[in-house]
């Protein structure tokens, strides 16, 4: 494809100018595209007799005429007698090896026959060099149109993807960058291109870039002057026969990389909403609707109940149910880990915190929840040093990562737990009461299960159902004695230790019906006992029923033994109210339950 029609034109008009003589090009199709003298009314026309520029064409050569019409080229053109032409010499034109066209050096004067180019030996392969000339101008023009289009392209590709792209030289200064980069950094691309790569990124990051090291998601602060933006950062290098020719950098924001990656991460599990918490007894369907009823606020919410009763389902469920969905649920242990490094795994450090930080730092569990929930589980363990600091930020949201002073906002919904005493804690100097009246905005309790027995069974087909599917194992019930043993279990361990023991039954059955024989030994123990006490209180003189006088004995029993347990108790905590109140919590009762018990 000839495109260049200007250039071509301007061409032809200086080589006849310069040797009194008629020019005329035309492409593949003889369609003349330029022209001196006659042929250059004819532009845009087809060649009335293309025959010669045929026949370069289809043999890729180049034709000296020195007699019109009695040449052997001349013979199949029907003008071969009336010729004008006095000499000729054409020769094609070739773009990327192909024909493309051809050329044509014309005389049509005695005065232009004589002039010195037909005189000139080497007319013929001037004209052929000139075609090289005029085809090479034509391959670099059309190259050169590609690469524009292929720039443009590329353009539009780097805009459209999600991530930032920033493209540098070999010099490692910008010379490109995507409107995602700039969404994320702000500004302008003037105030990028141009720029090198240090006035951007630290030092350490640009040097380890120049040298050609690939990175692979490097946390780094990235942007102009001030305005650095945390990201995670990519960096690969243009490279050519062993030589570096320029970097392309790519990266998105914290915040983006962690929601991207919580959303990758969810399951089924994940997605949790109260019809998922199994029980229909009154104190479950009441702790379910008062939750139901808060889950829409963005208030911190404590939910405290003994171990094993299912704080974090009903965190998750309150997540789930929340404008907050969308976002991360973060959930934190604090009491699994270690004292010295819940303040980093809270809040993050900064590069050089300490011996063995990570370069570029590390986000906290505060950051990771931007947008989303904070799930602190076992809240009670938090130490005291750390205390205020969480209460700072629980007042400012905003916090600052360890060894840094950058205050970073943290846009979160706060969800606490705990089993622990959080009032007595506080009367014994283990926990700060300014931040048990922020984290207990909303409390919600939840029962323990010997609290709620008409569950059990629920619950118990519940596990089957899960182990049996995941085990692989045909089992299709349970049968009534082993009820009655899980019914009347006391589950010290809540939901917790229930699942647990359904899950060594199922493994241990070998029939269709989950037994008293597969159970845990220690449930099957506490069901012995129960039956043999009520063998004990059963049996009498009154035909198997227990006389008045032998139930009150029995009474009186019970409640000597209770007693003696609480003044034991007492005796080693105190008798003033502090000792009254760790004694119950030593012996596993309330505080009302201890005194009623001393009343009486």
């Amino acid at each position: 494809m000839l495109s260049e029609k200007s250039f071509l034109q301007e061409t032809c008009e200086i080589i006849s100018g310069l040797f009194n003589v008629v020019i005329t090009i035309v492409d593949k199709e003889f369609m003349r595209i330029a022209g001196t003298d006659h042929y250059k009314e004819e532009v845009g026309k087809p060649a009335a007799n293309p025959n010669v520029f045929k026949e370069i064409m289809e043999n890729d050569k180049t034709v000296v005429i020195t007699n019109p019409g009695g040449e052997a080229v001349c013979a199949l053109c029907n003008n071969r007698s009336t010729c004008r032409e006095k000499a000729a010499i054409y020769a094609p034109l070739k773009v990327d090896g192909h024909i493309a066209g051809g050329i044509g050096i014309m005389a049509f004067t005695e005065e232009q026959r004589s002039s010195v180019f037909f005189k000139n030996e080497v007319a013929g392969r001037f004209t052929q060099k000139l075609a090289e000339l005029i085809s090479g101008k034509i391959e670099s023009d059309e190259y050169l149109q590609q690469l524009s289009v292929n720039l443009k392209k590329n353009i539009v590709i780097i805009n459209s993807v999600h991530d930032g792209v920033i493209a540098l030289n070999e010099s490692g200064v910008i010379y490109q960058i995507n409107s995602a980069a700039l969404s994320m950094l702000g500004g302008e691309s003037e105030q990028y291109i141009g720029q090198p790569l240090t006035q951007i990124v630290s030092k350490r990051t640009a040097d380890k870039i120049k040298s050609g090291r690939d990175i692979i998601d490097e946390e780094e602060k990235i942007g102009l002057a001030h305005n650095k933006v945390p990201v995670l950062l990519s960096a690969h290098s243009v490279m050519s026969e062993g030589d570096i020719y320029g970097n392309v950098l790519t990266f998105k924001t914290v915040r983006e990389a962690n929601a991207f990656a919580q959303k990758l991460l969810r399951n089924d599990d994940y997605k949790v909403s109260f019809d998922d918490i199994i029980g229909d007894s009154v104190a479950i369907e009441n702790a379910k609707d008062f939750a139901r009823k808060v889950a829409g606020s963005n208030s911190t919410v404590l939910i405290r109940g003994e171990s094993g009763t299912g704080k974090e389902l009903f965190a998750r469920a309150i997540h789930c149910s929340s404008s907050r969905k969308g976002g991360p649920f973060v959930a934190i242990n604090c009491a699994a880990i270690p004292e010295p490094l819940l303040e980093s795994e809270l809040f993050g450090y900064e590069e050089g915190a300490f011996t063995g930080a990570r370069h570029g730092g590390k986000m906290g569990k505060c950051e990771l929840a931007i947008g989303g929930t904070l799930f602190l589980d076992e809240v009670g363990d938090i130490p005291l040093f750390l205390q205020a600091k969480f209460l700072r930020m629980l007042q400012e949201r905003c916090i600052e990562r360890v060894g840094g002073n950058k205050r970073i906002p943290v846009d979160i919904r706060i969800i606490a737990a705990t089993n622990k005493n959080l009032e007595l804690m506080i009367e014994n100097k283990e926990f700060r009461e300014d931040l048990y009246y922020r984290l207990n905005v909303i409390p919600v309790f939840l029962p323990p299960l010997r609290k709620r027995r008409e569950d059990i069974l629920t619950v118990s087909r519940h596990f089957l159902k899960k182990y049996t599917t995941k085990l692989g194992k045909d089992i299709e019930g349970i049968e009534t004695s082993a009820l009655e043993i899980l019914k009347t279990y006391d589950w010290p361990g809540n939901l917790r230790e229930l699942e647990n023991a359904i899950e060594c039954a199922v493994n241990v059955e070998t029939g269709r019906y989950l037994t008293v024989d597969s159970l845990p030994e220690k449930i099957r123990e506490s069901g012995r006992e129960l039956a043999a006490a009520g063998a004990l209180i059963g049996a009498g003189s009154s035909g198997g029923l227990r006389t008045a006088a032998e139930e009150g004995d029995l009474k009186e029993r019970r409640r000597k033994i209770e007693l003696d347990a609480i003044i034991e108790a007492l005796d080693k905590y105190g008798w003033d109210t502090k000792g009254k109140k760790n004694a119950a919590k030593s012996l596993g009762i309330g505080i009302a339950t201890l005194y009623r018990i001393l009343n009486k």
